[in-house]
């Protein structure tokens, strides 16, 4: 008897240690619970940054001021540079091309520091990437999709102000513009088309917190009205960036604490729907960060008086629209700093990364945050949280997420240190890649699963503004037709927590006609405008049941 109550004990401890961890490890079922899967056990490399590109490969970059990689350049390349502050002559790459079909990678090289940078993938589908540290806070470099050896072409001091922690979006026309950064309270745009090159921003100057900053890597989505809604530390505005005007302010998010870098929470524009309406319903959805005085705790000189406060299991969703916009708020199944939020293409968004303690920043964050979480937009209040299987790596400080066209989820990342450190510390350096698929990739769903079989928007073929296009599709099992529809998703640039440039149209749905046996058609409506959807590259999916296809590439244009 003894024996079963100590067993019971135990296990009832077991329960209570798991139970007070800020994200603990729930172990749930494979069926239910999504499914990791280890792609590379070594890149080299830190994925501090990640872009998919439309030839399915993805860039990936680090820094070049953590010292010497684990991958060396090709060809006996090296980099010379004055500037550097740690490997002046150094051999190694600090950036790769990932190949997600053939899952391989292959060194990139770039010339100069592109740590904390941001960018954008362009309309002809090349990435833009601008600014860094150092020599390299005011560059521009592109890199062009190929199936061959192309990199890096850095193209000089296309900024005229040091962009680091900035953020950037793709507009209308096909411009960037890059917003903030460290003690910039400003924005500009790439191309450089009008004078002057630089203008002011008083938002991020108020949004700035003494000693901790808190409104780097601002939360930027072009809105359905052409505006832009900016989001820096605990509150938002919505700006006209062609005249310079703030058009609303928002209220603070309830509870004023910091949910932008180094409190890094994460944010995504939830799926924009009903894209025929007068009123376009925009809304906003912010997770996590971490309470004010969390960065100044976690970063005291002496280790003694260092603390790691639990960071927010908050989420606030606000309708950016409406004449009197409010934030509702929601509580998270655990606390979480750092996390990645990335919308799946069934419009599910998915809470990944992070910790449960702490902050961003060197060595400032406890807890890793283990389980994938999804949160259902669509749900009923209070029961849109789904916990999912946890990852065996932990993903602190410098991790990335982002969505795969397969509807995989690529997680690589993880460098709380100034250099790569591998021994002797809490939370090593990390340089593997994962792949995580959530639930609806599981094999019982194989009879519902949609396959798209052709398209009028198939790869290579432009699509415009306000067309009609059908797609087919097959389904092996019964048709819900009731529960079809198409979406389309433009493709992240992700660093810090923050999905740049990413967003998910639910396309209207005209009517779904049975062709033969297991095969339909579907007509639909492309966007009607560039301020739903720049031009440029998106995955197209067909979504049966909330289970989506493998998408198509397809190329909006005007």
């Amino acid at each position: 008897m003894h024996r079963y109550t100590s067993i019971l004990l135990f296990f009832l401890f077991l329960q209570l240690f798991f139970a007070v961890q800020p994200c603990h490890r729930v172990v749930t079922s494979a069926a239910a619970g999504g499914r990791w899967q280890l792609l590379q056990k070594s890149i080299g490399i830190v994925a501090m940054h990640m872009q998919l590109l439309n030839n399915d490969r993805v860039v990936i970059y680090d820094r070049t001021d953590f010292g010497r990689s684990n991958l060396s350049l090709p060809h006996g390349k090296c980099r010379n540079n004055s500037w550097e502050l740690v490997i002046k002559y150094d051999c190694t790459a600090h950036s790769v091309e990932y190949d997600v079909l053939a899952n391989k990678f292959r060194p990139l090289m770039v010339q100069t520091d592109v740590w904390c940078s941001s960018g954008a993938v362009v309309p002809d589908g090349s990435l833009v990437q601008t600014g860094g540290f150092t020599d390299g806070e005011r560059k521009v470099r592109t890199f062009y999709p190929c199936n061959g050896d192309c990199d890096w072409v850095e193209t000089g001091d296309g900024l005229k102000a040091r962009r680091w922690y900035a953020t950037n979006h793709i507009l209308p026309d096909g411009k960037q513009i890059i917003i903030g950064g460290r003690r910039q309270f400003n924005y500009e745009f790439y191309p450089k088309t009008s004078s002057p090159d630089v203008y002011t921003l008083p938002f991020l100057a108020q949004t700035n917190d003494l000693d901790s900053e808190n409104n780097l890597y601002p939360f930027v989505f072009l809105n359905s009205d052409g505006n832009l809604f900016i989001f820096a530390n605990n509150r938002a505005i919505l700006f006209d960036y062609k005249t310079g005007k703030v058009v609303k302010t928002y209220p603070a998010i309830p509870g004023g604490d910091p949910r932008s870098y180094p409190s890094t929470g994460s944010a995504v524009l939830l799926p924009l729907k009903n894209l025929d309406a007068a009123t376009i319903e925009a809304e906003l959805l912010v997770c996590g960060g971490a309470p004010k005085g969390s960065f100044e705790m976690a970063t005291k000189r002496k280790s003694a008086e260092r603390k790691f406060l639990k960071a927010l299991d908050t989420c606030g969703r606000i309708k950016i629209n409406e004449p009197n916009p409010q934030w509702v708020m929601e509580t998270m199944p655990c606390s979480r700093v750092m996390g990645d939020m990335t919308l799946l293409p069934n419009g599910v968004v998915l809470i990944i990364n992070g910790a449960g303690d702490g902050t961003a920043g060197w060595e400032n964050g406890r807890s890793p945050a283990l389980n994938p979480v999804l949160y259902w937009p669509g749900g009923a209040a209070g029961s849109r949280f789904e916990p999912l299987n946890p990852s065996t790596i932990p993903r602190m400080y410098h991790s990335t997420a982002i969505l795969l066209r397969d509807g995989r989820v690529l997680v690589g990342g993880s460098n709380p240190h100034s250099g790569y450190e591998f021994t002797g510390v809490l939370f090593p350096t990390e340089l593997s890649l994962e792949a995580f698929s959530p639930p609806y990739l599981d094999s019982k769903n194989k009879y519902l699963r949609p396959k798209i079989v052709s398209s009028t928007a198939s790869k290579g073929k432009y699509i415009g503004f306000g067309q009609k296009l059908w797609v087919r599709f097959k389904v092996i099992g019964t048709l819900k037709a009731d529960m079809v529809s198409v979406t389309m998703v433009a493709p992240a640039f992700n660093t810090h927590s923050f999905s740049m440039n990413h967003r998910l149209l639910a396309l209207r749905n005209e009517n779904v006609t049975y062709v033969r046996t297991s095969i339909y058609d579907i007509q639909v409506t492309t966007p009607s405008s560039g301020y739903l959807a720049p031009s440029g590259y998106y995955m197209l999916y067909v979504v049966h049941q909330y289970i989506p296809s493998i998408g198509i590439w397809v190329k909006l244009y005007i």
